[in-house]
């Protein structure tokens, strides 16, 4: 019978140790991977609806301002918006008009693009109508 462990069996050990670390830290940084890419959904969602309910005091006849992208966008972020994301990228408007049943619909589209990171963008198209 012999007293102690062998130089193998601490091996084997401090592997089956490292290799249980090595897939804690990967789900935990998993985890946080996927949180961060659903803040940054949130985050843009809200800056979406923040748009809608700032353009919706518009109406729909009315020329939006020129420097309206940074002004919505200093409204959401804050003085310190230049670098913060997600921020609106480009806005663009077109009204038209629809005639229905003799009476003449007029609505404005609202194409925007948001820059979620540096790398990624995404459109979105609003409707505001009288």
């Amino acid at each position: 019978m012999k007293i102690g462990i062998s130089l193998v069996e601490v091996l084997v050990g401090l592997v089956l140790i490292a290799i249980t670390v090595v897939f804690a830290f990967e789900a935990i940084t998993n985890s946080l991977n996927t949180v961060n890419r659903q803040e940054l959904e949130i985050k843009t969602v809200c800056l979406l609806n923040f748009t809608q309910s700032y353009l919706a005091e518009y109406r729909v006849g009315v020329q939006l301002p020129s420097n309206i992208v940074e002004t919505i966008n200093t409204s959401f972020h804050g003085s310190n918006s230049n670098n913060v994301f997600p921020r609106i990228n480009t806005l663009q408007t077109t009204t038209t008009s629809l005639n229905l049943s003799g009476s003449t619909i007029f609505y404005r589209v609202v194409q925007i693009e948001i820059r979620k990171t540096p790398n990624i963008s995404e459109s979105f198209v609003l409707l505001f109508g009288l």
